[in-house]
């Protein structure tokens, strides 16, 4: 029998195995080009005619509901892509109606942990629209630089996802043009949201306890990104919304791979600016390669999509014209400070199923 040293030793050496470790059978093409084209086309166009803050939430908005393309029929990819929106939209609305207020800031932070953490009980589209959602919450909530109005924000980020989404159904009347008879329905549960979520509403289920540790863990992240004052410090909660999972192991898998990706994202991105300072036409051009990285590498590997979101990060903020100064090193310490949070709280509650867990997840 293992020690609980032992365990977490073989676990971090497995984790740092999968960083490296890229698994091709997943690796597709067509969906992520064609994104990466749709993201330069859109915010080449909105830079051009428009605010240039408005790229944030456009951009971001696009690349979300990108990532939440997943399945092979038209039900399955609207039913993930649509929740996304819906996530997506509200995150960066109320996020952005309590930025200003502290308590609420605290409070809504760990309500919105409370509950995206709870939403992958039903499935893992689910999973995915609770941590896109919780994700924006913290970047609208905490973001350094001057952005739009909270109802604009989330208009535009409602309109990049529903052009991402426009695309897949623009691709698949295309599909039908052409006589490839587009697979419609399927990959979808026959029960109900309610009947699959419900199966786990009781306290010592692993969803449960993770919403929960969820929820304190965003508290005492926002709290940290109040009090402390380096650039980015909202990189602190956001890095526990991606990270954070309902088992130990993927946990702990995870903020290694966050971790990997971060360094070199950041180190790949700082190079690119500081040591040939990009035009903003270069900085879209790069925020559309970022694209593609992380949604060719999403599933692959994690740690180079962490990387392309990274750079697609980094790319979009210096493109709206916020100073890069101290960004690396604080995203950095952001990024460290995060996983220990988490590694931490997930040894709160009981492990016994995190096998289970883990294999539904």
């Amino acid at each position: 029998m293992l020690l609980p040293y032992d365990r977490s030793v073989n676990l971090l050496q497995r984790s740092v195995r999968t960083t490296i470790k890229t698994d091709f059978s997943f690796f597709e093409h067509v969906r992520p080009i064609r994104s990466a084209l749709v993201v330069l086309g859109v915010l080449a166009a909105t830079y051009s005619r428009n605010d240039v803050r408005a790229l944030l939430p456009l951009g971001i908005g696009m690349l979300f509901a990108a990532i939440a393309d997943r399945g092979t029929t038209l039900q399955r990819r609207m039913t993930s892509m649509a929740g996304a929106l819906v996530a997506v939209t509200l995150g960066t609305a109320v996020g952005g109606l309590v930025s200003d207020n502290q308590i609420l800031h605290v409070s809504i932070g760990g309500l919105a942990g409370l509950v995206c953490g709870l939403a992958g009980a039903a499935s893992i589209p689910s999973m995915t629209a609770g941590v896109l959602g919780l994700v924006v919450f913290t970047i609208f909530s905490g973001s350094p630089i001057d952005l739009l109005d909270w109802k604009t924000n989330a208009l535009l980020m409602l309109l990049g996802a529903a052009i991402m989404i426009g695309t897949v159904l623009a691709e698949f009347a295309v599909r039908a043009l052409f006589g490839r008879k587009p697979i419609l329905r399927g990959e979808i549960a026959e029960d109900s949201y309610w009947t699959r979520a419900s199966v786990h509403l009781h306290w010592s289920d692993q969803f449960v306890l993770h919403s929960i540790r969820l929820g304190i863990v965003i508290v005492i992240a926002t709290m940290l990104e109040q009090i402390l004052s380096f650039p980015h410090s909202y990189w602190i909660p956001m890095t526990v919304a991606w990270i954070s999972r309902p088992d130990r192991d993927g946990t702990v898998e995870k903020v290694t791979l966050r971790v990997a990706g971060t360094l070199l994202g950041v180190g790949v991105a700082g190079a690119l600016i500081g040591l040939t300072p990009a035009t903003n036409a270069e900085s879209i051009v790069m925020v559309a390669i970022a694209a593609y990285v992380v949604l060719a590498f999403l599933i692959p590997n994690y740690a180079i999509a962490v990387a392309g979101i990274t750079v697609f990060v980094f790319f979009l903020f210096h493109t709206v014209g916020y100073p890069m100064e101290g960004s690396i090193q604080a995203r950095i310490a952001s990024t460290f400070i995060a996983a220990a949070l988490v590694l931490i709280a997930v040894r709160i509650g009981p492990q016994s199923q995190d096998r289970a867990v883990a294999n539904a997840s």
